[in-house]
């Protein structure tokens, strides 16, 4: 019986080794990781983050049910309040699903026209820009603001072109033109957060180091 035992308490102590030797494997290489990853440049870590908050993105973007529960509903969300903002300018137009149309002229807001490309672009660089949280707060809430109320003016003008300038230059600012001067001003919303956040920051740091 004792040599039975003896050989069961061999074998455990056996696989405890084992497991304690995997463990402290692991270990090594999340630590040699962890290293290997505060050593890199702080630009790399914020383009790397940056393609890996897009790529998440245009994962959810692209699935079934973002396009039915939120990207369809906000299309057309965003018809009605281009609709409205069209009648202010004493357009009279109405809306049919993510149709704007008048007597004389009409538009579909369409997948990429919702504003949530340039959004992403924004907010993925609040997220993993190297600042306090406390600082992206702002920078996510106005953001977002700041890019959908320009998105309502873009819908609106984009009709006003098409009305007025039918042809060539509706087609530029809507198929080119459009995406890229939005896409412009996002980027340039981000980096007048980023110079503010920075001077926080650096504020913020020097108080720190003073007291």
């Amino acid at each position: 019986m004792s040599s039975k035992k003896n050989k069961k308490n061999k074998a455990q102590s056996r696989k405890s080794t084992k497991s304690n030797k995997s463990v402290s494997s692991i270990q090594k290489l999340t630590n040699s990781a962890k290293e290997y990853w505060t050593q890199k440049s702080p630009v790399l870590k914020f383009l790397l983050g940056f393609a890996g908050c897009m790529f998440l993105f245009y994962v959810i973007y692209y699935s079934d049910f973002f396009l039915e529960y939120i990207g369809n509903p906000l299309i057309r969300g965003e018809a009605k309040v281009g609709s409205f903002l069209l009648n202010l300018l004493g357009q009279e137009t109405t809306t049919v699903e993510e149709l704007i149309q008048s007597d004389v002229f009409s538009i579909s807001v369409k997948k990429g026209c919702d504003g949530l490309e340039p959004l992403a672009i924004l907010l993925s660089g609040i997220l993993v820009f190297p600042v306090k949280f406390e600082y992206k707060i702002p920078g996510i809430v106005w953001g977002i603001v700041a890019v959908m109320l320009l998105n309502f003016v873009r819908i609106t003008g984009l009709y006003l072109v098409g009305l007025y300038f039918p042809g060539a230059v509706f087609d530029i600012l809507h198929e080119q033109g459009g995406f890229i001067i939005f896409t412009a001003l996002s980027i340039f919303i981000w980096m007048f957060w980023a110079n503010r956040a920075l001077i926080k920051n650096h504020d913020l740091n020097l108080k720190s180091a003073t007291t």
